[in-house]
């Protein structure tokens, strides 16, 4: 079984909408082990990120972390150990697109 070490998703928030950061592929599993954000901009910001298992429909019980701050000109990490399966995906949510999202992790063949 391959494990592959890597950099699985990378972006740029839209202002206060959900945006895809990562979708796991068919035929892998994920363990997810840092989300990093960066915000860019000289005013503080708020950051949500939920999985939607299986793709589900929005939920609210979906949130990993919600509205968590981050100082402008700075960075939050977040070390989050999870585990994830075909097709459940990472989204992401930022108050502003001076928020930019690293996520970190390895893909293992299912």
């Amino acid at each position: 079984m391959a494990i592959h070490y890597k950099v699985l998703g990378q972006s740029v928030a839209t202002a206060n909408q959900d945006v895809q950061l990562y979708a796991v592929p068919t035929g892998k599993e994920s363990i997810v082990s840092t989300l990093a954000v960066s915000n860019r901009g000289a005013d503080d910001q708020l950051f949500s990120v939920r999985i939607r298992v299986a793709g589900a429909a929005n939920d609210n019980k979906q949130y990993v972390v919600y509205q968590v701050p981050c100082a402008s000109n700075s960075a939050v990490s977040l070390n989050l150990s999870m585990t994830l399966s075909a097709g459940d995906l990472v989204m992401v949510n930022g108050a502003s697109t001076d928020l930019s999202f690293n996520l970190f992790g390895s893909e293992v063949d299912a």
